[in-house]
């Protein structure tokens, strides 16, 4: 597999650079040294243990402070009790600091994540990725600039492990808003997990390939007043389909969170930016919302499925749904639908000749907001979670012992009590490329990924990052316009009008400016490409 971890010439972080910080506190405290520079002199770290890793780093811990963590999810069951052993034992006695985490419920967390962030309550760090307002939040100053000098004093342990190529990766314009996890994966790929029990009872068609797909998911629906089953319990939650139909087309991002495609056909050769599209003006775009429009009249799924906030994984695993479309999290609803012995399952890679490349480690991660009233306090609190493997692995996976243990070979054994905590069900941002692999892996699961690992690229792009704020009114202006339509499209809505509707979408999106931004995003990428020699 070809290495990912390229040399950066010029990284926006340099490990050269020797800053002073100013700390709070009594002048008499000795100077320490901290990733190769001096902190400020001035330090009180007496109410933490000396064995903290930050004690005599030059920090100030004299004030016991709180920091409020938002993230996305369903709140597990265990989590007080996580949550109390990770302050008790972690957080309080290393950091003089109580951890306080918040769930943004996927069925209201659109709604409310803007709101959060412009309200009155304490948030401190909250979980943003490209497709969760990374770079909306930044062009609302909403998120924390982290600059070089702030990186390296509050973030010491996690800049020293993550990769340059991370950091350049969450960049925008070169500069740094949240810090990004630790273990790239093939989260933008999506596979498909089906009732295998369904398809051997009634003889349907293998869905191993796009066309198979659809064709299992018609069948299933003509099936629903027999078997119970609704073919694909989807709802604006989640837009299941359309990666699916992008990989049917080897429909590449460009970069992430901006929704420029291009048509890459298995290469990693970079587009000419005459072949890059803007994804909803694209006619893959159409021909997506008309075929969605085709399985919606086909009853594939509830006709009420925009108006749903059911998680549509829940809807697999509780078998009231015969499909669920994602990344490799799909194996985790098909164990559960068997292990409660509902039905059984396979997994299937619809597009098993498409490349496929890795997320990238900007998929997930975590910003320090801007109204936190100690961002310093909360830098190093995601910073201790992020590089204490003992304390990662607790948030990650629950009480070891309980929840999870570790067999001879260092892979996680579940416990009984996993469901009461899922491993990694909310701390995708905070992975570590040392997270030990689950013991016994379902063979599926193995082949599955081994053919991801066989059929990786880096297109040459990777890497680009794009700058809204020339554009930023436009910018804004064109997102609002997707997402009034955007679901509509995905759940088939317009039916027969599907065409006029895109038509009126596609004037919004020009009277929105939809020109002017994508002139921007092609005159970015180009100086890019000149600049790289790619």
């Amino acid at each position: 597999m070809k290495k990912r971890m390229k040399k950066i010439v010029g990284a926006i972080l340099a490990a050269t650079m020797t800053v002073s910080m100013v700390a709070c506190g009594d002048s008499s405290g000795s100077a320490n040294t901290i990733n190769g520079k001096t902190t400020a002199e001035g330090s009180d770290d007496s109410a933490i243990s000396a064995d903290s890793p930050y004690a005599g780093k030059g920090f100030n811990f004299s004030t016991p402070e709180t920091i409020v963590m938002y993230v996305l999810g369903d709140r597990p069951a265990d989590m007080d009790a996580v949550l109390e052993k990770a302050n008790s034992e972690y957080f309080e006695p290393n950091l003089n600091t109580t951890l306080d985490i918040e769930f943004l419920n996927w069925s209201d967390y659109a709604t409310k994540y803007s709101l959060l962030l412009s309200g009155g309550e304490q948030v401190d760090l909250i979980y943003t990725a490209s497709w969760c307002y990374y770079n909306d939040e930044v062009a609302a100053g909403a998120f924390k600039k982290l600059d070089n000098e702030f990186i390296q004093t509050y973030l010491p342990y996690t800049y020293a492990e993550l990769p340059e190529e991370a950091w350049k990766e969450i960049a925008i314009n070169g500069d740094v808003y949240a810090v990004p996890k630790g273990k790239a994966t093939f989260t933008a790929y999506n596979g498909a997990v089906v009732r295998q029990d369904l398809i051997d009872k009634y003889s349907l068609t293998t869905p191993d390939s796009w066309d198979n797909f659809k064709t299992y998911l018609e069948e299933l629906a003509n099936l629903q007043s027999e078997t119970g089953v609704t073919a694909l319990n989807t709802n604006a939650n989640r837009e299941q389909l359309f990666t699916l139909f992008c990989q049917e087309n080897t429909l590449q991002g460009v970069t992430e969170g901006y929704d420029f495609l291009y048509q890459a056909n298995n290469s990693e050769k970079a587009p000419a930016p005459e072949d890059i599209e803007y994804a909803y003006m694209s006619d893959y775009y159409t021909d997506y919302a008309l075929q969605m429009a085709d399985l919606a009249g086909k009853g594939v799924w509830s006709a009420n499925a925009i108006n749903d906030t059911t998680d549509s994984q829940s809807y697999f695993e509780n078998g009231t749904s015969g499909a669920f479309v994602w990344n490799s999290s799909v194996f985790t609803a098909g164990d559960n639908l068997e292990s409660s012995g509902l039905g059984t399952y396979a997994v299937y890679d619809v597009t098993p000749d498409t490349k496929r490349s890795r997320g990238a480690y900007s998929v997930d991660a975590t910003a320090i907001t801007e109204k936190s009233a100690d961002p310093e306090r909360a830098a190093l609190v995601l910073d201790y979670m992020k590089s204490d493997v003992d304390l990662n692995r607790l948030l990650l996976g629950g009480i070891e012992g309980t929840h999870y243990e570790l067999d001879a070979d260092g892979n996680r054994v579940t416990l009984d009590k996993a469901a009461d905590y899922p491993w990694n069900g909310w701390a995708w941002a905070i992975n570590r490329q040392d997270e030990p692999d689950e013991a016994g892996l379902d063979e599926r699961a193995v082949a599955y990924g081994e053919h991801c690992d066989e059929m990786e690229f880096i297109p040459e792009q990777t890497g680009f990052t794009f700058d809204p704020s020339p554009v930023q009114n436009q910018y804004t202006a064109v997102q609002s316009v997707v997402s009034e339509y955007q679901q509509s499209f995905a759940l088939g809505i317009y039916g027969k009008d599907t065409e006029k509707s895109i038509e009126e979408f596609h004037q919004a999106l020009k009277d929105a400016g939809v020109d002017a931004f994508t002139e921007e995003f092609i005159k970015q990428y180009t100086e890019y490409k000149a600049a790289n020699g790619i």
